[in-house]
């Protein structure tokens, strides 16, 4: 049975949320935590008590996976280069992929964490590969006031779909 990104995104979430209890979640938010970005959103990003990124992008597929490493960030991490404020970076992927994700880590991306789950329970997820520190400094205040202000509209889309998918009913 395959597991949704979107199930994924949430357990993440979750997870970060409620396991960790770290206080500040976000889904799909902006990775370099600017305006303008053209290199995507992150799908989770969390704020660690110390006020560090983690960032989690959500794979389904190890196709999916690989292709990831086109990303310019990925680069960046890569070369130290401290652009992207995330301290912290890992793919969720469905359990039955996570050995094999840990193992492409090792020469892709070694610097990624591995976190799987069946994307039901957030206290469910299990980390197979643990993420190196990258250049990301301390958030500023504006940093997380940009993420919160970020999110906030993120949550109205959210809340936008969830009415119209209840009206369909």
């Amino acid at each position: 049975m395959s597991v949704s990104a979107d199930a994924i995104k949430a357990t993440i979430a979750g997870h970060f949320r409620y396991e960790l209890q770290y206080h500040f979640v976000a889904l799909e938010g902006n990775c370099q935590l600017q305006s303008y970005n053209d290199y995507g959103q992150a799908d989770v990003l969390a704020i660690t008590p110390d006020r560090y990124l983690i960032e989690v992008e959500v794979k389904t597929s190890l196709a999916d996976f690989r292709k990831d490493i086109k990303k310019p960030k990925h680069r960046a991490f890569r070369d130290g280069d401290d652009r992207y404020p995330t301290k912290y970076f890992h793919f969720a992927v469905p359990r039955e992929l996570a050995n094999q994700a840990s193992l492409l880590c090792d020469n892709l991306f070694p610097y990624a964490g591995v976190l799987g789950t069946d994307g039901h329970d957030w206290a469910d997820v299990t980390s197979y590969r643990r993420a190196r520190q990258l250049a990301g400094q301390r958030l500023t205040f504006k940093q997380i006031l940009h993420m919160v202000r970020e999110q906030s509209a993120t949550l109205c889309r959210l809340a936008k779909a969830l009415a119209q998918e209840r009206n369909k009913k």
